[in-house]
């Protein structure tokens, strides 16, 4: 797939995952990025194919006591579509599935209280001169540089 349907199946991806959820969470997405695949160990060489990765950060505050709610109501929808899901840690709440056509998918807890979707797909090819996905556009920085991807939005039912 080239990099422009690659943007437009996680964009659907992350739709996808996140159609279960109600109320909807407010949200922004990141930057889609490009990681090209190798094989690993001493001889480390290229498989000649990229993934594309696509996080969306939940902007909605969501309680702690609602994160099981969160994972259920995800679980639910992605078992619904067919999903199968690889992994939940309720430890550090976190759910990683595969889709049908053999995507990825994930919801991540941060320590801080964020929250993000995130969405893989590929093969896209293995482009090194530029950014396979356009012009960069800067995502939110906090003060200290870091990535800003707090919750800033109360909701009635997920905020509580």
């Amino acid at each position: 797939m080239t990099p422009e349907q690659a943007v437009h199946a996680l964009d659907a991806l992350l739709d996808e995952a996140m159609s279960a959820i109600r109320p909807p969470l407010r949200h922004r997405d990141g930057w889609p990025r490009s990681t090209e695949q190798t094989t690993g160990g001493l001889q480390d060489r290229s498989l000649g194919y990229a993934t594309a990765t696509r996080e969306r950060h939940v902007t909605t505050r969501v309680a702690p006591a609602r994160y099981g709610a969160l994972l259920g109501v995800t679980e639910r929808g992605w078992q619904a579509r067919g999903y199968r899901i690889t992994a939940v840690n309720p430890r550090q709440p976190a759910m990683f599935a595969t889709t049908p056509a053999g995507y990825g998918v994930a919801v991540l807890f941060g320590a801080a209280g964020n929250i993000t979707f995130q969405a893989t797909v590929g093969p896209i090819p293995v482009i090194r001169d530029r950014d396979p996905f356009g012009t960069y556009v800067p995502e939110p920085t906090l003060p200290n540089g870091n990535l800003d991807v707090l919750p800033r939005h109360d909701d009635p039912f997920w905020s509580a």
